[in-house]
């Protein structure tokens, strides 16, 4: 159940005596003053904040997590944002208990027996928010569970947390609660992780209860004590690791045979070559290289020991002893599972905390039909298939639906790595907003534990929708069956303020006609192939009209945020020769300025792996 916020008050004062002055943990304040307050109306409601008035402290364990101290402050930032209140705030050591009081995370409180709170249960990211007499109590695993509570308060009171540049704050001097209502709340998947670079901010990702903290290269997202950590990778990469496992610069010259057979010949040529997994040598320099990742990260869960990502399908070793094995197995996954779990029990008595994970990927996407993982094992499965419908909604997802349901048949802790953009044109209109839902629901509804949503995850700002695409997708992940629609609506009303009519019709607009057309798409697709034939002139006008309009509304920031999402539309007309690119006389100044917009507005990728030109 939900907060309400509806309940009234009587004009019956409440005279608090002031009693001890506490110092607070925070030097702002003073002392601790102390109002006259009306009561509530019902017996069943409390004023926490009455005219910008409220007895409430704030309180958290003296030896509390760093998050669980992050919570307390944000609470108590935000309700002074909302009211103008700002509540005392203290460590359950310094300040005497009293009745008014709001308990963040672990206190010392609960040794009253007023209240408990089943951490156990909860896990390290769920939250209870609940009613101990007239204390309110937001509690939950003190990793980040706590912290999500907070947000989820705050949220129930009317804030939202849309992006780095975008929240809303209600203004609201008296807020009088339900002193019935409780909520308990766990996410659907204990890995959430968007590869999306508006999503790296760790304050941003603590809002929307991302816990992935991945870093590959420059690009990723780590997430500090104080906004709970993250699900850490150890090691140089969180995914393709062979050539950091076992280097082909270090081992090629003098143990060819460490690494892939192909056509009868050893080869170690990145991005179409693996490593020979039967190979006993191979096994142990990769053990002792994770143990020594392990070691200088005593804080990671998970170690990746995976095949190299690769241009073709056929990188893996075809030597006599591979083949042997992964015809026992019916699959070119038989080698890869039997050597990460020889990895993995090398590794679990020093390590009992590590999960060792692994790619279901190109050639090793079909589990073993033998072996199967062991317990500390995560099996990542990678989609791959097409964007606009749902998986199991249309028959081009068929295979990738049952090797999911088949590896979650034989593992317990199965990981999916989604895409969720379109990686040969970051601004290709890409019309996936209404699969994102679905998708979700079916991984939640097969055993999968953890989702990796990859998408435009490089430097600079995102041209195609990325922010809403990132909120959307954190809301799906803790909850696979959330209300899509109004957090969609939410958003484009405050992100592009009067210009979210304008934004919605046309993105109605393109996700209807590919419905409509009954076309599959998938992660490298052409603008201009994409949308072809499917835009008449008379719609073409239409669009432009929707973004002119949009442009005319706003002014500042949410112009800014519509000019740059109207980017992927020009980048569109740009590529099929419509519109003002038609005029071939004009083309080349039409690029030029498009360039420089995208420049100036900061997006800064055509696609993985480009730039955007720089125009003089």
């Amino acid at each position: 159940m939900r907060l309400k916020l509806e309940c009234k008050s009587a004009l019956i004062y409440l005279f608090i005596v002031i009693g001890v002055v506490a110092m607070c943990a925070c030097d702002r304040v003073k002392e601790r003053q102390y109002y006259e307050i009306p009561a509530a109306e019902s017996a069943n409601c409390t004023n926490l904040i009455w005219e910008g008035k409220s007895n409430y402290a704030i309180i958290y364990g003296k030896d509390a997590a760093a998050s669980e101290k992050t919570a307390a402050k944000e609470l108590q930032k935000y309700l002074k944002k909302i009211s103008g209140a700002e509540l005392w705030l203290s460590d359950d050591a310094s300040e005497q208990e009293g009745a008014w009081e709001i308990l963040i995370g672990k206190t010392n409180r609960e040794a009253n027996g007023l209240y408990t709170v089943d951490r156990a249960e909860l896990g390290k990211d769920g939250f209870e928010i609940k009613w101990a007499d007239r204390k309110l109590v937001i509690a939950g695993g003190e990793a980040r569970g706590t912290l999500y509570g907070v947000y989820d308060f705050l949220e129930q009171l009317g804030c939202r947390f849309f992006s780095t540049d975008t929240e809303v704050v209600p203004k609201r001097k008296t807020l009088t609660l339900d002193i019935t209502q409780t909520v308990k709340e766990k996410p659907a998947f204990e890995y959430r992780d968007l590869f999306w670079t508006c999503s790296f901010d760790e304050v941003i990702s603590a809002k929307m209860r991302l816990n992935g903290s991945v870093i590959s290269g420059e690009n990723g997202r780590m997430i500090s004590d104080a906004y709970g950590n993250g699900l850490e990778y150890a090691g140089e990469h969180f995914v393709h690791t062979f050539h950091s496992l076992v280097p082909a610069e270090t081992y090629f010259a003098e143990h060819p045979e460490y690494f892939s057979e192909i056509n009868g010949k050893r080869t170690s040529e990145y991005l179409y070559s693996q490593l020979c997994l039967t190979n006993p040598d191979v096994l142990q320099i990769t053990i002792e290289k994770v143990k020594e990742w392990l070691r200088a990260n005593p804080n990671a869960k998970i170690v990746s020991v995976s095949q190299d990502d690769s241009f073709v399908i056929e990188s893996y070793c075809t030597c006599e002893e591979c083949n042997q094995v992964n015809k026992e197995e019916g699959s070119k996954s038989g080698t890869l599972i039997r050597f990460v779990n020889a990895v993995a029990d090398a590794i679990k008595d020093e390590f009992p905390d590590v999960a060792v994970d692994t790619l279901a990927y190109q050639y090793s996407v079909e589990p073993p039909r033998k072996t199967v993982p062991r317990e500390n094992v995560i099996v990542r499965v990678c989609t791959g298939v097409c964007s606009a419908h749902a998986i199991g909604s249309c028959a081009t997802s068929d295979g990738i639906k049952n090797n999911i349901k088949r590896w979650a048949r034989i593992s317990d802790r199965i990981y999916v790595w989604d895409y969720t953009t379109d990686f040969a044109e970051y601004l290709c209109p890409f019309p996936n907003l209404n699969s994102l839902q679905g998708t979700i629901q079916f991984f939640a509804k097969n055993n999968v534990k953890g989702v990796f949503e990859q998408g435009n995850y490089q430097k600079g700002k995102s041209g195609e929708f990325g922010e809403l695409r990132a909120y959307l997708l954190a809301k799906l992940l803790w909850d696979p069956d959330t209300d899509i629609e109004t957090h969609m609506q939410e958003f484009l009303d405050a992100y592009y303020g009067k210009a979210s009519d304008s934004v919605k019709a046309y993105l109605d607009y393109i996700h209807k006609i590919i419905a409509d057309s009954g076309k599959c798409f998938n992660l490298v697709v052409q603008a201009s192939a994409l949308f072809e034939g499917l835009i008449p002139d008379e719609d073409l006008n239409m669009l432009d009209e929707l973004w002119k309009n949009a442009e005319a509304a706003v002014e500042k920031r949410e112009l800014d945020h519509v000019r740059r999402s109207e980017l992927q539309y020009r980048w569109y007309k740009m590529k099929s020769l419509r519109g003002e690119f038609a005029d071939s006389s004009r083309f080349g100044e039409l690029e030029n300025e498009f360039y420089a917009d995208c420049n100036a507005l900061g997006v800064l990728r055509m696609n993985e792996g480009a730039n955007v030109p720089w125009v003089s």
